[in-house]
């Protein structure tokens, strides 16, 4: 089976498209024409999309509205329009970013909303953010394509993702999330790719321990500082998200924990 995958100037795509059934896919997903061509030149069997904006804070300025749209969510709709065209399977990347990360009682619909980790079929998201709408925006139209899946992870990470939080940011207890380094996602992945025909509409290949960035951190680095309250002036984020993969571990993907991460590190 060719995997054709869009987006492999990422972090995951650098890895991924080493697999020796992975073959790039060169386009713009803002043109479904560039998704056309790239696609009658590889001929691929199935198409992986990586192809995001995903900087939280780079998400939230208005000025980039537009291309985050064009990209985000425009961008899930050329590619499921194309690859109907040619009956082949797709699947796209979504983030726990879609949930609030809080517990509350909900007073429109009556109901408690609550906070992660989240199974697949949580069916009340809703984001803090720009970035999250994006995403939840792409999900919902990736969910009028009958060829196209959904996989949602956390936060991924290597040595570098690490050190610049470290440097630049707080250490908060208040925010969790499900950490897995990008080696170990790619593996996941990669297995996920390779058996997208049998899998289930919705996803979550994440880390399989959900833990705040602080215990993360700290982890990893003893001389961190806890930070027990968010800063003025930061993006919003969901508090306490994160993934439960219990779904993903019985179907057979293969499972890694933040532990397991930092090992590699």
């Amino acid at each position: 089976m060719k995997i054709g995958l869009i987006g492999s100037s990422g972090r995951v795509g650098k890895l991924l498209v080493n697999r020796k059934d992975v073959v790039s896919l060169e386009c713009d997903v803002t043109k479904q024409k560039s998704i056309e061509d790239a696609i009658n030149r590889v001929r691929p069997d199935v198409i992986a999309s990586l192809a995001s904006k995903s900087d939280v804070d780079w998400c939230e300025d208005d000025a980039n509205f537009d291309e985050l749209f064009g990209v985000n969510v425009l961008g899930v709709n050329n590619l499921g329009l194309v690859a109907e065209k040619y009956f082949i399977p797709s699947v796209i990347i979504s983030t726990d970013h879609i949930f609030s990360g809080r517990t509350f009682f909900d007073w429109k619909t009556m109901m408690w909303l609550h906070k992660g980790p989240y199974k697949e079929d949580y069916s009340r998201p809703l984001p803090v953010n720009q970035y999250g709408i994006s995403k939840l925006g792409a999900e919902f139209l990736a969910s009028t394509f009958d060829g196209m899946k959904i996989v949602r992870t956390s936060y991924l990470f290597d040595k570098e993702r690490v050190g610049v939080v470290n440097n630049n940011w707080s250490t908060p207890t208040f925010i969790h999330r499900s950490f897995m380094h990008v080696e170990h996602f790619v593996t996941a992945f990669h297995w996920y790719l390779q058996n997208i025909h049998n899998a289930p509409k919705v996803l979550h290949i994440s880390g399989s321990k959900t833990v705040s960035w602080y215990k993360f951190l700290h982890t990893y680095d003893k001389t961190v500082v806890a930070k027990t309250r968010p800063e003025k002036g930061y993006t919003p984020r969901p508090f306490k998200a994160g993934l439960d993969v219990s779904l993903s571990k019985s179907w057979g993907v293969p499972q890694f924990d933040y532990l397991d991460g930092l090992k590699i590190l």
